[in-house]
């Protein structure tokens, strides 16, 4: 009697285990079916043309890097892992730029941008190089890092800090995607850390709350920040969001976030892929939106919002188009995407273009784009601003590893007008 009441206890029990798995199973695939961000209320394109001169097609030179890329560890120093990327070695990839007309520290340009070596998926010990890179410049087109500044500015994950994605690929964690902002007298530099552990994050972090908080769990993606009042001194990484529930469908990518600063807090904007039931239509990315008072501590998905696009001239070069990498500006009430479109499903892009907004959310695109082919996630910056118009320079990064430099200018009125009902 006494083993067959502890074999009958051991089903009963057994029972209830996989019926507490199969309730939680189900409570988490609810969870993640639910996580929606807001969507915006579709604006009916006006089929205005924007009447101003369109003078932003001409590159006016190819920027030369004088800087090293170093895909070592770190405590390690293999030679073969130091690289010399200016020309004609370019290997350069995801440029932002700050522009100071008067300069600060000695300098009018500032960039931060990652090396990359190869192609996307052929060689996995090019994501070693793909660290923040800090460099600066008078020209626009000579470049060199700053006395001072440790290059890069995070050395490559080991394999001990990393883990897989899956079980075809090398575990190999690394950093992309680099974006900064200058605001109240300081940069703040965010970029994306990808298959990398949370332990490793918070050991390389600040020994916050906010990283205590935030690091408990591995995740796929993880976007982090670095602040510094002179672009030399840098505080240590603190975690910003994750790929994780909620801030994300679970292992979303987080693709090139991009923030700006608009005088009343800080606004993100960033790519997901609609890989999974969370989004509102067919189209193979979205660009989402979240808000921040503090830079630190941005919107969760569902408080987030779909940017809308009250026109999308990359469609009709290929319908499978859709924005890949992003680079976001504010400037005199405008907000500005600079949007490098391909085909999403095979993880690229092709063609560069310049959407715009007064509210942040519905934004029109220029039909004609920046570059047609070849190129990747680029950048635009303020230069000069007056009443009438809008001086930009550009840096147009091309699948080849070149940078190039342009400038342009657009006019506030027809800029209005375009968008105007």
């Amino acid at each position: 009697m006494t083993n067959t009441f502890r074999m009958l206890r051991h089903i009963n029990k057994s029972k209830f285990l996989l019926l507490l798995l199969i309730i939680f199973t189900v409570s988490c695939s609810q969870q993640e079916e639910s996580l929606f961000a807001e969507n915006v209320p579709t604006i009916p394109d006006n089929n205005k043309e924007y009447e101003g001169i369109v003078d932003y097609l001409t590159d006016l030179g190819t920027l030369n890097i004088n800087v090293i890329a170093n895909g070592n560890y770190p405590g390690k120093n293999d030679p073969s892992f130091i690289k010399g990327i200016n020309t004609p070695n370019v290997a350069y990839c995801h440029p932002d730029v700050q522009y100071f007309p008067n300069g600060f520290n000695g300098y009018k340009y500032w960039m931060v941008f990652t090396p990359y070596f190869g192609v996307v998926g052929n060689d996995q010990n090019s994501k070693r190089y793909e660290n923040p890179t800090i460099v600066v410049s008078n020209d626009g087109i000579n470049w060199n890092g700053p006395s001072g500044v440790a290059s890069p500015l995070q050395r490559a994950p080991s394999v001990n800090e990393s883990f897989s994605e899956n079980k075809v690929d090398p575990r190999q964690g690394f950093w992309s995607d680099v974006d900064w902002t200058f605001e109240n007298g300081k940069f703040s530099l965010y970029y994306r850390a990808s298959l990398i552990r949370a332990a490793a994050l918070r050991a390389r972090g600040a020994k916050s709350a906010n990283n205590l908080r935030k690091l408990l769990n591995n995740s796929q993606r993880t976007i982090v920040r670095q602040t510094s009042a002179d672009g030399i001194s840098w505080t240590p990484l603190e975690a910003v969001y994750t790929s994780n529930s909620p801030y994300a469908p679970k292992n979303n990518h987080i693709i090139s976030p991009s923030i700006v600063y608009n005088g009343q807090g800080y606004v993100s904007y960033e790519v997901e892929n609609n890989i999974s039931p969370n989004f509102p239509g067919n189209d193979p990315s979205y660009i989402i939106r979240r808000t921040s008072g503090n830079g630190l501590d941005f919107s969760t998905f569902k408080q987030s919002k779909v940017v809308n696009f009250i026109n999308k001239p990359w469609t009709k070069v290929n319908s499978e188009y859709a924005p890949w990498h992003i680079q976001a500006t504010y400037v005199d009430g405008y907000y500005f995407l600079c949007i490098a479109a391909g085909e999403v499903k095979k993880s690229t892009a092709e063609s560069l273009y310049l959407a715009f907004s007064k509210d942040g959310l519905n934004f029109k695109v220029l039909p004609k784009p920046l570059v047609e082919k070849n190129t990747y996630r680029s950048c635009i910056f303020p230069m000069n601003t007056n009443s009438e118009t809008i001086d930009f320079g550009a840096v147009i990064a091309y699948k080849t590893g070149v940078f190039k430099y342009r400038e342009f200018k657009l006019n506030k009125a027809k800029l209005d007008a375009y968008l105007s009902k």
